[in-house]
């Protein structure tokens, strides 16, 4: 079990008596005989039976500890569990997981189990099961020190010995009970989770092999992690008794003394559930909520009752994803909706039933209060707004005794000066307001509006009984005056160049208005503030989006330049606007190298960027090795990345080329991007270890040039050391001359630089018999590595 619980991702913890078949007398008087073929492996037990902290009274325990237990046989030990108290102290849960134990001198077991199930919200038959379970103690007549000392066996993995720190009767049911509260506040954080399959062990013998479980509860992932074994199918078969060596037996024990003493682990009990919503609408009532009866995982029946009389019923099966929590994924198509039309107006109550199957019976879900309305109409003003001339209202409005629309009229300064039918779609009204339908929105615009204030007011006629309705009455101002202007961007991201981003709009037009740029003093540019904004038509309404402009200054000198936009003014009002300084991109080249490797003999392969903000385009570099130019080049190859992390410079500033004459050892190796303009040059450098082993050899020549003659030709470099190799030829297997490779050859020279030319060797050895022989020329290494081999096959003559 997890009575470590300080490890809850990665340990399977064990429970002390998940592998003891029950070595415990069998419980009286069952009240329901155990079968293995009903023990369900994703559903030991209901959420609401274990977690039922009201199933028994302080007494009930008692009587039931008193049951078990009918004479006591305890001598010298302790006495039996109903007649067992201990003094506890007061404890708070630091998690706030269980509420604040009140402790207390000479507590009765049954005092202990009944205040722990109060303020951890466990079930006290849960408690109690669980105890038998562990340590056979509720029906001991002789119990141990050790019984009480472990009795839920929490801190007693199977693997090894229990936590002292944990002994105790009231520890011991006190921290299991707090152990299972923190299995369900934490639900995602265990081995073991309510919703999923789960491949459950038989056993800690991991050759005995995994169940899959769809655990459907929590209780049942809790008893899980805190004994994490299933049943196997021998356990089951011999319910009261032993089954094979992969047999575990905590969970099988827990459902079997469960189902013994109280019944029904997931049955028997009544139906519950929830009345979410009871909505009034047109001569109708829409009620839903959810229903789900224990015994059962189907759907089952829900009646309603208005003003005491049944009026219908509804399937409690429409899914209802909440549940899947606590009832698991596969079982949450318990909800119910139901509308009941033919309401009189005036006020209500409507009841909810949820009816029984098997064991148990109906419960009373709620009742609600609701009135169906009628008399005068009733909606809401969502919005009034002003534009140049132009008023415009919008919103909503129902008569209660008719499902049609209505009509609704706008005055302005005491005048009614338009009217609308409410039939405009709005679809949110019906789940607010059912019944009458989403066709109750309306528009009112009034046109030709004098600048100033005005006194707006809007009003529904009534249909059928009651009387008009006055919404509600604002006063609003036609805008006039000078247009606004706001700049959003006044940026140069690339040389030269400066981005503007903005709007303007006149507030006595809903044309767009012409806006004028200045750089450093001089007009440069003339735009119409007409791209879209979306947000500008919620801001200002009735002006629309399309007052936003967008500029792009080019050729513009590096530095610091003043950038002034001006919105033209149209009607009443002036020019509008400011000025901003936009300083643009300068200062040192960023340099970066992405590789510095040494690839071949003297050679070293530089890849990486540079990008100078002063220009766009390709920087210089210079390359130096220990100090000494070695290479001069342009960042000029393309690296699409670049032209998204500097907008504006474009792709083409990479480098990648290889170093020549770079000789043995190791070098420092510097790269110098060259400014241009503002700053100064960037330097990044480079330790790199040159080329490093065994040497190159490679045979150019392979002959008989004459009777009795072998001739090998050909050359060596070992690249920790510039001078000539010594070279040793062997004859089929047997040494036969050394040379130096000091011989020059101006090629290698111009491929190996620093390494220079004079690494060629030429051997002839004489006197062999004709016929093929094996001829090898040994390089003899330098420094790291080894010696290296080059041979041919010749045929001497």
């Amino acid at each position: 079990m997890m009575k470590k619980w300080l490890a809850p991702l990665v340990a399977f913890a064990l429970v002390a008596s998940a592998l003891t078949a029950f070595s415990v007398a069998a419980a009286p008087d069952r009240a329901e005989a155990a079968s293995g073929a009903d023990f369900d492996a994703g559903n030991i037990i209901s959420d609401k039976n274990f977690y039922d902290a009201q199933s028994m009274s302080l007494d009930s325990i008692q009587s039931f500890l008193n049951q078990q237990v009918p004479t006591c046989r305890a001598t010298s030990g302790p006495t039996c569990l109903k007649n067992y108290s201990m003094d506890t102290t007061t404890r708070q849960d630091s998690g706030q997981r269980c509420g604040t134990y009140p402790g207390g001198p000479g507590q009765s077991a049954a005092r202990i189990i009944y205040n722990v199930s109060q303020v951890c919200g466990i079930s006290p038959k849960a408690l109690l099961v669980l105890l038998e379970k562990e340590q056979g103690i509720v029906t001991s007549s002789a119990p141990t020190a050790y019984m009480y000392r472990s009795a839920t066996g929490f801190g007693c993995p199977d693997t090894a010995a229990c936590d002292a720190q944990y002994y105790g009767f009231f520890n011991q049911v006190y921290g299991a009970a707090l152990q299972f509260k923190r299995y369900a506040a934490t639900p995602t954080s265990w081995s073991y989770q309510a919703g999923r399959t789960n491949n459950v062990f038989y056993h800690p013998n991991a050759a005995c092999g995994t169940k899959p479980v769809y655990i459907q509860n929590q209780a049942t992932a809790s008893l899980y992690i805190y004994t994490p074994y299933t049943p196997n199918a021998a356990a089951l078969n011999n319910m009261y008794g032993t089954g094979d060596s992969c047999s575990a037996y905590g969970n099988r024990n827990f459902f079997r003394l469960y189902t013994d003493w109280f019944g029904s682990t997931t049955g028997g009990t009544n139906p519950y559930g929830y009345v979410d919503a009871a909505t009034a609408g047109f001569q109708q009532v829409a009620i839903s909520g959810w229903a789900v009866d224990p015994d059962s995982t189907g759907a089952i029946r829900v009646d309603f009752y208005i003003d005491g009389q049944g009026v219908t019923s509804a399937t409690a099966d429409i899914d209802y994803p909440h549940l899947a929590p606590t009832l698991g994924a596969s079982n949450t198509r318990h909800g119910f909706s139901k509308v009941i039309t033919g309401v009189a107006p005036g006020a209500h109550s409507i009841c909810a039933i949820a009816i029984n199957v098997m064991a148990g019976g109906n419960t009373l879900l709620e009742c609600r209060s609701f009135t169906v309305a009628s008399g005068a109409p009733f909606g809401y003003i969502d919005q009034v707004s002003a534009s140049p001339a132009t008023i415009a209202v919008r919103g909503w409005a129902i008569d209660p005794d008719v499902v049609d629309p209505v009509t609704v009229r706008l005055s302005i300064d005491g005048r009614e000066v338009v009217t609308a039918r409410a039939d405009v779609d709005k679809p949110s009204l019906p789940a607010v307001y059912p019944g009458w339908g989403s066709k109750h929105a309306f528009t009112l615009t009034a046109t030709g509006i004098a600048p100033g204030a005005h006194s707006v007011c809007t009003t529904i006629t009534n249909v059928g009984s009651g009387q008009d309705t006055r919404l509600g009455c604002s006063t609003v101002q036609i805008p006039s005056g000078s247009p606004q202007i706001y700049l959003d961007q006044a940026s140069s991201t690339s040389p030269g160049v400066i981005t503007l981003r903005g709007w303007a709009l006149d507030p006595d037009t809903v044309d767009p208005v012409r806006v004028h740029v200045y750089l450093d003093g001089v007009l440069t540019t003339k735009l119409t503030a007409d791209v879209e904004k979306a947000s500008l038509a919620t801001a200002f309404p009735g002006y629309g989006a399309r007052h936003a402009f967008t500029a792009s200054l080019t050729g513009v000198a590096s530095g610091t330049r003043q950038v002034c936009v001006y919105a033209i003014n149209q009607g009443p009002g002036e020019n509008a606007g400011g000025c901003v300084n936009v300083v643009g991109p300068q200062g040192p080249p960023a340099l970066y190298l992405d590789e510095v490797r040494a690839t071949d003999l003297g050679q070293v392969l530089v890849r990486g960027w540079s990008v100078d903000p002063d220009t766009v385009d390709p920087v210089r570099v210079h390359v130096y090795v220990d100090g000494m130019l070695n290479t001069k080049f342009s960042a000029d190859l393309a690296k699409e990345s670049l032209s998204t992390a500097f907008p504006g410079y474009g792709a083409g500033h990479a480098f990648s080329t290889t170093l020549a004459g770079v000789g043995p050892g190791t070098h420092q190796i510097c790269f110098y991007a060259i400014n241009v303009g503002d700053g100064a040059n960037t330097v990044a450098c480079s330790s790199v270890r040159a080329v490093s082993g065994a040497p190159a050899i490679l045979l150019d020549e392979a002959s008989s040039p004459a009777v009795g003659t072998a001739r090998l030709r050909g050359w060596t470099i070992d690249p920790d050391s510039v001078e000539a190799l010594r070279v040793h030829v062997y004859v089929d297997g047997i040494l036969t001359t050394k040379v130096t490779a000091d011989v020059a050859k101006p090629s290698l020279a111009t491929t190996y630089p620093p390494y220079g030319a004079n690494h060629q060797f030429d051997v002839s050895v004489a006197g062999l018999r004709v016929g093929t022989h094996e001829l090898c020329a040994f390089a003899i290494n330098v420094g790291p590595g080894e010696n290296r081999a080059a041979c041919a096959t010749v045929t001497v003559r």
